[in-house]
């Protein structure tokens, strides 16, 4: 059967060094409009919640009081970044063990009560001196706390939105190779055998094959199945997390599930990757496409119809 093609560690290196510096192009390039858009956006809410913090440190509390703030989902994100460092939803469930849900708190004091106690402890006591102290913030305060908590959150909504928006393109790209090729698009589903998978010369978007899911399944002409993961790294110590725990890690799940014969794991990479991570993760089974040499995975459907 048709193989992959397997990069050598020095081939590896070369691709990384011209995918890192198409990465540090592009974003060199990229324009301020959408941080500014977030920064805009989250200065206005802050500028509200830290009026709104006196009340919120009251005691007793009126759980409404917390409830309000959390049924806004910008709010909500600004009440997580007043912590240090910000929290997660889910970190924020734990702490507090109980849920962020507005009519849940409303209905439990207890509940709402624990949500506040838990941001009060671990806020950020240097945009937020005056809380500890019990004092009103001066001027100047309250407007380093705004910015610097604004510029937080952007940065972070940022960060998440190159990397949807690369995921995409990459997804986007793969879907339209394969057009080309004469594949076609089918259903996405769930794919507990490799009988309900998309026919050969056909391919879904996301969906679960086998225990995990995959970006993309393609089903080759010679009836193989070949699960993609389109996978974005801003640093080679980013990498390891993106190719060696994440991508390889789905490939040996798969193919011990499915068999080496039946099953070709793919990652489409973009950014900046270490290449020793890629070689490593080469070794378990794992075919590497770069995001900017496509055409290595056209030639390779190319082969199997030949073939």
């Amino acid at each position: 059967m048709t193989e992959p093609r397997y990069w050598t560690l020095p081939e590896l290196t070369q691709d990384a060094e011209a995918a890192k510096s198409l990465f540090r192009k592009r974003r060199l390039e990229e324009p301020l409009q959408l941080y500014t858009e977030y920064f805009e956006s989250f200065k206005e809410v802050f500028d509200i919640l830290i009026d709104q913090l006196p009340t919120l440190a009251e005691d007793p509390l009126e759980s409404d009081a917390v409830a309000s703030v959390l049924q806004d989902s910008d709010k909500r994100t600004a009440f997580r970044y007043l912590a240090a460092p910000p929290v997660s939803e889910d970190d924020l469930k734990t702490l507090a063990e109980t849920t962020l849900s507005a009519a849940a708190l409303r209905s439990d004091p207890q509940q709402a009560r624990r949500v506040r106690d838990t941001i009060l402890q671990i806020i950020d006591p240097f945009r937020f001196p005056w809380i500890a102290e019990r004092r009103s913030p001066t001027e100047e305060e309250r407007s380093r706390a705004i910015i610097a908590s604004a510029s937080q959150v952007a940065a972070r909504k940022v960060e998440t939105a190159r990397r949807s928006y690369a995921k995409e393109q990459q997804e986007q790209a793969v879907k339209s190779l394969l057009l080309v090729q004469g594949y076609t698009e089918a259903p996405r589903r769930d794919i507990p055998l490799l009988d309900v998978a998309p026919s050969p010369g056909e391919f879904c978007g996301e969906s679960k094959l086998g225990e995990t899911r995959a970006d993309l399944v393609i089903r080759l002409l010679d009836r193989r199945a070949m699960p993609l993961e389109c996978k974005v790294s801003n640093s080679a110590v980013n990498s390891f997390k993106r190719i060696n725990h994440e991508a390889a890690g789905k490939a040996r799940t798969w193919i011990e599930q499915f068999g080496k014969r039946q099953i070709v794991p793919c990652a489409i990479i973009h950014g900046v990757f270490n290449p020793a991570n890629l070689e490593s993760a080469q070794a378990e089974g794992l075919a590497i496409v770069w995001s900017h040499r496509l055409q290595d995975l056209a030639d390779f459907v190319g082969e199997i119809r030949k073939s």
